[in-house]
């Protein structure tokens, strides 16, 4: 799990890897970050979760995509 705290733009960023998934609740998470990271601003949690796919090949494929390279 990584967490960054990114409070000025209003938001704190979660990356969970698919074990972490499975093991943490996002909404008991949510609301033990938002206790601990307390602001005098609201602030919200984003969620970046692992997919299934195999990492290069989707990355490659995202590319190709975006560049128009088919």
């Amino acid at each position: 799990m990584e967490i960054n705290n990114k409070q000025e733009k209003g938001y704190i960023e979660v990356w969970l890897t698919n074990e972490e998934q499975e093991l943490y609740d996002r909404s008991e998470l949510t609301d033990m970050l938002i206790s601990h990271f307390s602001a005098p601003q609201r602030c919200r949690v984003v969620f970046f979760l692992s997919g299934q796919g195999e990492l290069y090949r989707c990355a490659e494929d995202l590319l190709v995509k975006n560049l128009g390279c088919v």
